[in-house]
């Protein structure tokens, strides 16, 4: 059964702060043997039935706590799940409060994330976001991934993946999309951990101007004084 989106507003959410609930898979325990979770059990995502939160460990089947991915890793990750070729997790990330600064053109986005498979297969997650204006009409996108094994040097683990621009005018809300993608095997091997997406305002250019024009008035001042 397809999953809806799941509307996301961490508290304290503001410029610059990692605007995903549960972006590294910790909220909630992962599955030592990859096991599904359940559609609806992954905290802050709607997600399909097979896809599942798989706890990082000595299992040579999974990635282990050594093995490439980020540092601050901590227990889970995000997997596709058994039995299907194709898995995914939503969520639906408010940027209402970033509306003056989108819609004034100076709203950068900045989407990564830690993104792999198992060994020489091309099993894949890709994160996708779809930028939505009030009436949930798609103004723009970015993604990152895949990364297959050729990356990964056929080896299990995860690589880091990110992308940044500018947000579209008009762009109230964020629909994220996490899609784990079986190429071979019977388990769906994409793999996904340290999720982000965040918003930063950068200066108007009138700002710029105002700035540069401060310090070079502030530099005649300081040359007058030592003269």
């Amino acid at each position: 059964m397809a999953a809806g989106l799941l509307l996301a507003a961490p508290a304290g959410a503001f410029f610059g702060t990692n605007l995903i609930v549960n972006p590294g898979a910790e909220a909630g325990a992962g599955n030592a043997n990859g096991d599904a979770v359940g559609e609806g059990n992954i905290p802050g995502w709607s997600n399909s039935a097979e896809f599942t939160v798989v706890a990082y460990g000595p299992d040579f089947t999974f990635p282990e706590s050594t093995s490439p991915g980020p540092l601050d890793r901590g227990l889970n990750f995000f997997a596709g799940g058994p039995d299907n070729p194709l898995s995914f997790a939503n969520q639906l990330v408010d940027v209402s409060f970033a509306s003056a600064a989108i819609d004034g053109g100076w709203a950068n986005y900045a989407l990564s994330g830690w993104l792999g498979g198992w060994d020489a297969q091309n099993d894949n997650a890709v994160l996708s976001a779809s930028f939505l204006d009030t009436g949930s009409i798609v103004l723009g996108s970015a993604s990152i991934g895949p990364v297959l094994a050729l990356d990964r040097g056929a080896v299990r683990g995860l690589l880091s993946r990110e992308t940044a621009g500018l947000l579209p005018a008009g762009t109230r809300s964020v629909a994220l999309r996490l899609t784990m993608t079986r190429t071979d095997g019977i388990y769906n091997d994409g793999y996904a951990d340290n999720l982000s997406f965040s918003v930063t305002a950068v200066p108007e250019p009138g700002q710029w101007l105002l700035t540069v024009s401060g310090l070079a008035l502030l530099a005649v001042r300081l040359r007058r004084g030592l003269a």
